[in-house]
């Protein structure tokens, strides 16, 4: 286990996640340590005029300049992922020149802030076993998707992943494991599954759901590590064929299922339902355009949080221009069912966690274009979560010698916690076990919170002010253990104008 993915795993193997719902009348048990959000109402018993805002990462020099930069003319894409590696104390940031068939590289960092490589020509290549015979016929053969993790249990070959090989045929096209000893030279072991795409226009799987017909596993699939259970999630592509039509919506769509095993084949036909499926409408925060073309999961609290890249072939949004892609956010409890995050941002858009720039903007090094998202989420350093993404600043409707150009990696910036807060309103939860001796609150300005019990009566009341992501709450003079006891109790909160409320903790 790594102090890389924020995942608060390492919370969470200390004490138990909030687990849901078992009950009409069950508490819920609140672990020690493990941070409760307000991204969902799975917690929420009663509400009055709440009002909640998605936050988005506010972007290092506004998303301008990017802090590894690509070769000219070519593209940086987050077709990869960030690890920590404790032998050489540094992180490790897998990445892939796409456009031209540049292949992988990596860049090293001590910090996770300051980078040895900025510069496409610093950029240490990574070498992958691709001595695979395609299938005759097979044409334009190569690489696409990339993630991986750092196995500190298998000292020879910590690092470990899935690499999709694309284009190869019917039979061979697909994701296999591949595993380094250093993250520089990989070699490649079974395959994972094949997609059956490719020149063939049918897949190895096939799924009917509200009215659409989607088939997969396809190229955009990745997983993600749950160290809490010690399992792999597969994050999987669906998509419907439109043949040649680059303008039509091909509803590409996210399923998941959990995994013991990272290198043992998988069957599609395990997967009965799609997950997120666009409407291909202007409907549930859809437009007819949008896909969702990928996305991202990551253990962090009480959640699986996540981010959705959402493609549009037509439709110049404000934030967005056509033919480019932006990302939104979203959430599961069990990290099978996955619901888009609704509220609006701090824009008044709702859905809207990382917009586009203006494309092709400050001379073609901005992220106006294709932001892409490393698969492990953000990083904690020190109080702050750092996201780093990838995006080129032209999409794929800009003329021919610049598509998909430009831009390169970039970082933004989120407080602890601070994916969606409470604005104000009154909000009490569900009933509640919690296993710390005290309640800590992240929040920013003054706010009420109340501990009841069962039968309705106030055991305390704090009234807290100030801005701190560890607040401890005392009522008068005593902690949450000493009012409540062992017995389960709602909290209530009332957050006024002004005031924002992020999460609350058990320690």
């Amino acid at each position: 286990m790594t102090n890389l993915n924020i995942l608060w795993a390492g919370l969470a193997l200390v004490g138990s996640l909030l687990t849901g719902v078992a009950g009409a009348t069950d508490p819920l048990r609140v672990g020690r340590g493990v941070p409760q959000l307000f991204v969902d109402d799975a917690l929420i018993e009663s509400q009055i005029d709440l009002k909640r805002t998605l936050h988005q990462p506010v972007k290092d020099g506004g998303g301008n300049i990017p802090l590894i930069v690509p070769a000219e003319g070519k593209d940086l894409q987050a077709y990869g992922t960030i690890v920590y590696d404790p032998r050489i104390a540094k992180y490790v940031m897998f990445m892939m020149e796409h456009t031209g068939g540049g292949g992988f590289f990596l860049a090293t960092s001590s910090d996770g802030l300051h980078w040895d490589q900025t510069e496409r020509s610093k950029l240490v290549p990574v070498v992958f076993d691709t001595d695979l015979e395609p299938d005759p016929g097979a044409r334009r053969m190569g690489l696409d998707l990339f993630s991986c993790y750092y196995d500190a249990k298998d000292p020879e070959y910590p690092y470990q992943g899935w690499l999709f090989f694309a284009n190869y045929g019917l039979e061979k096209e697909g994701a296999y494991f591949v595993r380094s000893r250093d993250g520089r030279k990989w070699e490649r072991g079974r395959q994972i599954f094949s997609s059956f795409g490719g020149q063939g226009d049918t897949s190895s799987h096939t799924i009917v759901q509200d009215g659409k017909t989607v088939h997969g596993p396809g190229d955009v699939t990745i997983f993600s590590y749950d160290a809490l259970e010690d399992r792999y999630l597969g994050i999987f592509k669906f998509y419907r064929v439109t043949g040649r039509d680059r303008n039509a919506n091909g509803y590409r769509s996210r399923a998941y299922m959990f995994l013991d095993h990272l290198d043992a084949p998988v069957d599609p036909r395990q997967i009965k339902r799609i997950a997120l499926l666009p409407s291909g409408a202007q409907a549930r925060g859809d437009t007819p355009w949008d896909e969702y073309y990928a996305s991202t999961a990551w253990r962090y609290g009480s959640h699986w949080l996540g981010g959705l890249k959402v493609y549009h072939a037509q439709g110049d949004y404000p934030y967005s221009a056509a033919g480019c892609a932006f990302l939104k956010f979203s959430s599961s409890r069990d990290g099978l069912d996955w619901s888009k995050v609704p509220f609006a941002n701090d824009d008044g858009v709702p859905e809207l966690f990382l917009a586009n720039g203006p494309e092709g903007g400050n001379g073609g090094q901005n992220d106006g274009g294709y932001i892409c998202e490393f698969s492990q989420g953000p990083l904690r350093i020190a109080d702050e979560l750092i996201y780093y993404y990838s995006a080129t600043s032209f999409g794929k409707k800009a003329p021919e010698e610049r598509r998909i150009t430009g831009g390169g990696i970039f970082r933004a910036r989120l407080r602890v916690d601070g994916f969606v807060s409470v604005d104000w309103g009154t909000l009490t939860t569900l009933p509640l076990l919690f296993d710390g001796e005290q309640l800590l609150v992240n929040s920013a300005g003054p706010h009420t919170v109340e501990v009841i019990d069962a039968m309705g009566t106030a055991l305390g009341r704090a009234d807290v002010s100030g801005d701190s992501i560890r607040k401890t709450i005392t009522f008068g003079g005593r902690s949450l253990r000493q009012i409540a006891g062992a017995k389960p109790v709602r909290v209530r909160f009332s957050v006024p104008t002004g005031s924002r409320l992020y999460s609350f903790t058990a320690n």
